[in-house]
């Protein structure tokens, strides 16, 4: 099932991006949990999970960004694209990446 991260997801996706490029989950402070908060918060930024079993196999965040040009049109970036190494070659990424352009068809960003 893919779906946007929730406020409970945070350890499942740092645990995630150690599969990413990371070398340790980083220890719970203050400074990640306002990060966090505010990723939640932002309605141009997306954390898009899929889950498998109970369990966030996958994710990608895609950002949209407001734009001056192309008719004040907004753009999207999308990063942290990861899977676990027990669900590769699954499409389970692709899942996540078609979830976020469907977003950006709701934005008229396609």
């Amino acid at each position: 099932m893919v779906r946007e991260a929730t406020e409970n997801d945070l350890q499942e996706i740092l645990e995630l991006y150690l599969y990413l490029h990371e070398k340790a989950v980083p220890e719970m402070s203050v400074h990640l949990a306002d990060t966090w908060r505010q990723i939640l918060q932002d309605e141009n930024h997306h954390l898009i999970v899929n889950v498998v079993d109970g369990k966030i196999v996958s994710s990608c965040v895609c950002v949209i960004i407001p734009n001056l040009t192309r008719n004040v049109r907004p753009y999207a970036f999308v990063e942290n694209v990861v899977t676990h190494s027990d669900y590769r070659q699954k499409g389970y990424a692709s899942e996540c990446l078609n979830y976020a352009k469907k977003n950006c068809r709701k934005t008229e960003l396609l």
